[in-house]
Parts: structure tokens; C-alpha cells; sequence
């Protein structure tokens, strides 16, 4: 599938890439943003007029049907830092608040002190193992969705302080991560090195 937008008479499309067939539109005038995850996609609307809450759906990929049409509760005049989707998983950050972890079916909500999950600047969802990785001022975390950091990293401090997931490489097995980074402290060679380690335990290879 490719989806596209013509900002002309502001409408997004799906098209097949098997034979380029169109298949269908989403021609709501307030659509804000498309995320996409395996099967299913979140579509995030404008915020409401008191911005007290932001206008959400998650729909089928295949036939844009509507599975599930709900409203997330905000702080108002607060702003959005990310809202992202892994799944039956949003994860909804405003400035100055707590993470929150919703699950769309339950509408369990999990939040993260802001001292424990400060805005990363990217990151990676690893679908077979039900984890994701954030990079932040050269550190690289691994959390699951309950909210628990799982892993720290041995020697994994990036070389770059503004990393962004075209630096990284994750193996296709999601088991261990090629970065890189910089030199252990009291190693003055020049240049950085390219660190192998494994997610899951933390250790480099």
C-alpha cells in the first residue's frame, strides 16, 4: 500500500501497489496526522476548540473501515509533544506532563513521571519482541508497554548527540543494535567506533 496526500483539495488516498489501483479516500477536512502500524493505522484529527481533548480512530488498512472512533483527554494549552502507535498501544506526551501509555481496547491508561521518560528525539518500535527504543543526548533505552525500562546499555553512548533512526541498524531478528558511537572514557584515539550490542541484556558484543 502507498498512502498520499494532495494538499490541493486536502484529501489522503490508499493505493495498492500490486497493480497502482486506487482504493480508497479519507477526505475529512481536519485531519491532522496519519500513523501507520502493522494492519491498522491511527488517524489524529485537530483538537478540540477548548483543547480539552484530540479526536482519534484507528482503521483498518485494508479497507479504511473505522474499528475504533474515540476522544484521548488533554491538559489544556499544554502542547503535543508526540503521539505515537505500536499496535493496540498510543503513546501521548504534552509538554510538562507525564507519558501516557493508553491501551485502545481497554482504555487503561499507564503514566510515566516526566523525571523518568523526558521527549526522545526518535524512536524505533521493535514488533517482534513488544519493545521500543528511545534516543536522547547519545543514550539509547529499551521500554515495554508497562511503562518499565528494561535494558541499559554497557558501552553504547552514540556519537552523534542528535541521533536520528537512520544512524541505526536493528537486526531483522530486533536482537541486537549496530551504532556509532563514541570511545570509552580514557580512550583518546581519534574517531568513534561501531558497537554491536544486544537489546535485550544490555552487553556489547
Amino acid at each position: 500500500k502507498v498512502l498520499t496526500y494532495s494538499a490541493k483539495d486536502r484529501k489522503y488516498k490508499v493505493w495498492s501497489l500490486k497493480d497502482y489501483s486506487f482504493m480508497y479516500c479519507m477526505d475529512e477536512q481536519s485531519i491532522e496526522e496519519i500513523k501507520i502500524s502493522p494492519g491498522i493505522m491511527l488517524v489524529i484529527f485537530n483538537k478540540s476548540d477548548d483543547e480539552a481533548s484530540i479526536p482519534l480512530q484507528i482503521r483498518n488498512i485494508e479497507t479504511g473501515e473505522i474499528l475504533k472512533d474515540f476522544d484521548h483527554k488533554l491538559t489544556p494549552r499544554k502542547e503535543i509533544e508526540f503521539i505515537e502507535q505500536f499496535n493496540e498501544k498510543l503513546l501521548v506526551k504534552q509538554e510538562g506532563e507525564a507519558l501516557q501509555i493508553v491501551d485502545v481496547h481497554t482504555s487503561a491508561i499507564i503514566h510515566l513521571a516526566e523525571s523518568r521518560f523526558a521527549t526522545p528525539t526518535a524512536f524505533i518500535f521493535l514488533y517482534e519482541n513488544q519493545l521500543f527504543l528511545t534516543f536522547r543526548n547519545r543514550q539509547v533505552s529499551v521500554w515495554n508497554f508497562r511503562g518499565e525500562q528494561v535494558t541499559k546499555f554497557d558501552d553504547h553512548v552514540l556519537w552523534h548527540p542528535d541521533t536520528n533512526t537512520n544512524n541505526i541498524y536493528i537486526t531483522s531478528t530486533q536482537d541486537y543494535i549496530i551504532s556509532h558511537c563514541r570511545r570509552p572514557e580514557g580512550d583518546d584515539r581519534p574517531g568513534g567506533t561501531i558497537n554491536v550490542s544486544s537489546i535485550l541484556s544490555g552487553k556489547c558484543i
